[in-house]
């Protein structure tokens, strides 16, 4: 069983011992807006577009475990999108993200000690809508987080479409995994713009590997290989990527650090005109 595995069963049981988990009715959170259900439409008078190169930091931050402010604001230096995955709502995160001017959502899987604990989209410019969606792990019953949203882009007329995910562990079978897919394919269907599906895929085995290869393919998406690639993995395979369509992927790297069990991954993009 890999480490990644491993790692949630000893979550899950610690947080049933404490008997501190709940799952809250309202899944998205929002810096600026108190949303009524789990869509939110920003104005469109108010949304800020993303410039036509933008860069996209991707990064399963651990709950913010590790010394990771002095090495995040190391890498948003040039970055447009921040998609965190495992992100706690602690002051320190939410003064964090103020103090670099990033409008931010969350989507909250659990709640744990009263801290929202889930899937986080942060940027530069505002978010013309953003859903927050949920996928629940069937062995320990405690869901993931996906966060989908759309922004505005310089010089093209059809809006981004950014899915942060957090991708279930413990789908044995696969079918569960195979659904949080199909929830980014419902939400792909009908989009006429790019698209950028990126966070931690908990892809450790082939079957996983096979069923993202397929899904991946069927939606048209190419995933961006970084170069240098120091991705933590699991039995030799990835856990976290970046795939995209209707873009021109510029360069891709990863970065290694201390402060958390996953390595983030950096991504610059061109937009295509339509």
């Amino acid at each position: 069983m890999p480490l990644t595995v491993t790692k949630g069963l000893v979550l899950a049981g610690a947080l049933a011992l404490a008997g501190c988990l709940e799952v809250p009715e309202q899944a998205l959170l929002s810096e600026r807006f108190t949303p009524a259900d789990d869509c939110l439409y920003p104005s469109l008078t108010a949304s800020s577009p993303l410039p036509a190169q933008f860069s996209l930091l991707s990064w399963n931050i651990y709950k913010q475990q590790g010394e990771w402010q002095p090495e995040l604001s190391r890498w948003m230096e040039n970055t447009d999108l921040l998609l965190l995955q495992e992100a706690s709502g602690r002051q320190g995160l939410y003064q964090w993200l103020a103090q670099h001017q990033l409008d931010w959502f969350q989507a909250a899987a659990f709640s744990w000690q009263q801290l929202p604990n889930g899937v986080l989209t942060a940027s530069r410019s505002h978010a013309a809508q953003v859903c927050a969606g949920r996928m629940t792990e069937p062995a320990t019953r405690i869901p993931k987080s996906l966060l989908f949203s759309r922004y505005s882009l310089q010089g093209s007329a059809e809006q981004l479409l950014v899915v942060n995910l957090h991708a279930v562990n413990f789908s044995l079978r696969g079918r569960t995994y195979q659904a949080q897919l199909d929830m980014i394919s419902k939400a792909m269907a009908g989009h006429r713009g790019p698209v950028i599906v990126a966070g931690d895929f908990n892809r450790w085995n082939a079957r996983r590997q096979q069923q993202l290869n397929r899904w991946a393919e069927a939606e048209n998406l190419t995933e961006a290989i970084p170069s240098p690639d120091v991705r933590t993995r699991f039995w030799g395979y990835p856990l976290d990527a970046i795939f995209y369509r209707d873009l021109t992927l510029i360069q891709a790297h990863s970065v290694g650090t201390h402060a958390s069990d996953h390595t983030p991954l950096k991504a610059t993009f061109s937009a295509t005109a339509f």
